[in-house]
């Protein structure tokens, strides 16, 4: 093992509170978490995902990290705070868009430019009044579906209109 993966390795149970299996679960899934500068990536990511998303304590963030590792591969300035500032710009409620993030940390893993933004113009462009429940269209509809949800609003607006 090199010099920097074993320190690496180390950190990430420590830190976490992971046992051997987990540690090696992820690491067999995410290798690049060995080259990883802990100083510089992991331990700036970690803080910020406690105090962005209030997690109070370190079980918290090892249960997600477990379920959703790819987040010690994201970077903060360019994914994860833009995301959490797109959630709570578009639902308008800071403690919904955190608890709903801290519940479904997929969300962070989107496009913003590719999904994301273009989905909220469209919703926006259709008319939908963007609400807590526009969430799910918006995120987790496949393209087919997304299409498919936009094109029943728009047959319902065309029944509504007076002739």
């Amino acid at each position: 093992m090199s010099d920097k993966m074993e320190p690496n390795l180390n950190w990430i149970q420590k830190r976490l509170n992971f046992l051997h299996a987990q540690t090696r679960k992820i690491i067999i899934n995410h290798p690049n978490i060995l080259y990883s500068s802990i100083e510089d990536n992991m331990e700036p990511k970690l803080k910020w995902l406690q105090r962005r998303l209030f997690w109070e304590n370190n079980n918290e963030l090892s249960n997600i990290i477990q379920k959703m590792p790819t987040l010690l591969g994201c970077s903060v300035q360019s994914n994860l705070e833009p995301t959490l500032d797109f959630y709570m710009e578009m639902i308008g409620d800071e403690n919904f868009a955190i608890t709903t993030l801290k519940h479904n940390p997929l969300l962070f893993t989107y496009s913003l430019e590719k999904r994301l933004k273009p989905r909220l113009k469209e919703a926006k462009a259709m008319g939908l009044n963007i609400t807590k429940n526009s969430l799910t269209p918006i995120t987790k509809y496949s393209e087919l579906r997304w299409i498919s949800f936009l094109e029943a609003i728009d047959e319902k607006k065309s029944k509504d209109r007076p002739e």
